[in-house]
């Protein structure tokens, strides 16, 4: 998938249902509970930095990843 594209376009509808139920929850915007669940769930920037920069492909990095 290219990076330019909008990402809240891709978003299911159930998923997109359960941020907000958790904004709802939070008593927080949405972009922040967005923020938050995506910050938890993606490595640091500098991991995937550096694992971008070793020629290893992103697909094979994230299933090493899951596989672990």
């Amino acid at each position: 998938m290219a990076c330019d594209v909008p990402l809240s376009s891709r978003i299911t509808r159930p998923v997109d249902l359960r941020l907000r139920m958790l904004a709802l929850l939070r008593d927080q915007p949405l972009s922040h509970v967005l923020d938050s669940v995506l910050d938890q769930a993606l490595p640091p920037a500098e991991e995937l930095a550096s694992r971008l920069g070793t020629g290893q492909p992103l697909g094979a990095a994230l299933e090493t990843e899951a596989a672990a």
